[in-house]
């Protein structure tokens, strides 16, 4: 399991403690709770820490300029679970619909690994982070931004209105050359069957991707036991719903 630690904001360790990063491929539509749903990202990371090894996803919510942690539970194991706590930490953020991908962290010499490191805000959390803000309270400044955007048309249209006669005369004496005007043709609707067709390859496309991605875990297929035909069917059907969520992002 893996619970949002509010009162963090930043995990301030040295590049050289970082086990394992990884990163989510796309941005893609996110809703926490509390948080009124907005584009993300994702990012996985295993560090040393005094005791064991602590794993933590972290999604950058970028409407309300948050970083949301959530630590995994126990927060510190052993080094010889960290696999394990890996996989769990991978399986909870691609349940959301993130596609990760290995940073490779552990491949980089120092200085790569700092500079790296130093470019995400994990470590020293983002500069002018927001408080979270419930939805009803986004929504009431919604309604405000609104109302006063509406004002300003209002007073627009009245500027308007008492131009209107100088306005009128001084388009009367514009010469409009009509044999100069080109009209754009409009583009050619796509149509529904050729968008069904295109809709599927790129499922096919994502679904070999993700089981390319999953093949090229280090380890990962190693520390599982063959599948029966039934768990297979599952994971197939749980693959179909995550892509579709990335879909329906688009």
């Amino acid at each position: 399991m893996f619970h949002w630690d509010k009162t963090i904001n930043a995990i301030d360790i040295p590049a050289c403690n970082i086990v394992q990063l990884f990163r989510s491929m796309r941005e893609i539509q996110l809703a926490l709770p509390g948080v009124a749903a907005q584009q993300a990202n994702a990012t996985l990371c295993q560090y040393q820490i005094e005791g064991g090894i602590g794993t933590v996803a972290v999604f950058h919510l970028h409407k309300s300029e948050v970083l949301a942690f959530y630590f995994s539970e126990p927060r510190i194991v052993p080094e010889k679970k960290s696999a394990e706590m890996l996989d769990k930490g991978l399986n909870f953020v691609e349940s959301m619909g993130f596609l990760m991908t290995d940073q490779d962290i552990h491949l980089l010499d120092i200085a790569e690994q700092e500079l790296l490191w130093a470019s995400l805000p994990i470590k020293t959390g983002l500069p002018g982070e927001k408080k979270l803000m419930p939805v009803a309270a986004m929504a009431k400044r919604a309604e405000d931004e609104t109302a006063a955007k509406l004002d300003t048309n209002r007073t627009y249209s009245t500027a308007q209105e008492e131009n209107k006669e100088t306005v009128a005369s001084a388009a009367s004496s514009q010469v409009i050359d009509e044999g100069a005007a080109t009209v754009a043709e409009p583009e050619k609707a796509t149509s529904e069957s050729e968008l069904k067709t295109e809709t599927a390859d790129n499922v096919d496309d994502l679904l070999a991707a993700v089981e390319a991605m999953r093949a090229k875990r280090p380890g990962l297929r190693a520390r599982k036991s063959a599948q029966s035909a039934e768990e297979m069917r599952s994971r197939q059907l749980q693959l179909c719903e995550t892509v579709g969520r990335i879909l329906a992002s688009l």
